[in-house]
């Protein structure tokens, strides 16, 4: 397996699309082409000094990517007289790239989009207008210029593309300790320390115990009736 990495901010994603650090550390990409290339050493030394950026395998991501198309590089104008034409379904979204014609519908990956002579795709783009679905034709060489290889959050698999690449988690496991729903607090009588469900409430201990016990009566009064229940346990 290759030694080289991409290094994944793993803090946001546009869309499914996951977000990893650019070249020379000019901010972060989703083009893999224009992501930044570590080596083993380099990937470690980041993700042990900042657990939220993960290296994955260049390898693996490569082989997963998928070319897609962001609508903020469009071309101003969408209709062509090239040879050749792609046709952008209008009105989908996912994160900030674009849906594309093809023979089962429409696809956001770019590859699969269907690929016709200009003047086919105006009569498909007519066609879908009876349906009061809106497209823009787009020259295919226009659009090739703008694709990018992207890498989905749906395709990672952390333990084959990050620890079976020889990635170490050196970070401490969070432990996530399980809760009660109740507050702690002190008795305004003796100051012992109570738990109670009212975080806005301080409980004397014949509060905290009468709750605790889920008693719609007091059986408790005082701090000493407690103090006897405890010792007589």
């Amino acid at each position: 397996m290759s030694q080289l990495f991409y290094l994944r901010d793993s803090r946001s994603n546009v869309g499914g699309t996951c977000m990893f650090w650019a070249k020379d550390g000019c901010g972060y990409t989703s083009d893999l082409n224009k992501a930044h290339v570590y080596t083993k050493e380099e990937a470690q030394r980041y993700f042990d000094s900042r657990d939220t950026d993960i290296p994955y395998s260049k390898e693996q991501v490569d082989l997963l990517a998928t070319v897609r198309v962001d609508h903020q590089y469009l071309p101003d104008v969408a209709t062509s007289n090239d040879d050749l034409c792609v046709i952008h379904v209008v009105g989908d979204y996912n994160g900030n790239d674009i849906y594309w014609l093809t023979d089962a519908y429409h696809s956001i990956e770019y590859s699969d989009a269907l690929v016709l002579p200009h003047a086919e795709a105006l009569k498909k783009a007519e066609h879908l207008a009876k349906y009061n679905v809106k497209a823009d034709i787009y020259s295919k060489s226009a659009i090739d210029a703008i694709a990018r290889r992207t890498f989905q959050v749906g395709s990672v698999n952390k333990r084959k593309m990050v620890t079976g690449a020889g990635i170490k988690n050196n970070h401490p496991r969070k432990r996530n300790r399980p809760t009660t729903g109740r507050t702690r607090g002190n008795c305004p009588d003796c100051g012992k320390v109570t738990w109670g469900g009212n975080p806005y409430e301080a409980y004397t201990c014949a509060e905290a115990k009468n709750e605790s016990l889920g008693l719609d009566y007091r059986l408790y009064e005082t701090c000493e009736d407690v103090k006897q229940a405890r010792s007589a346990a």
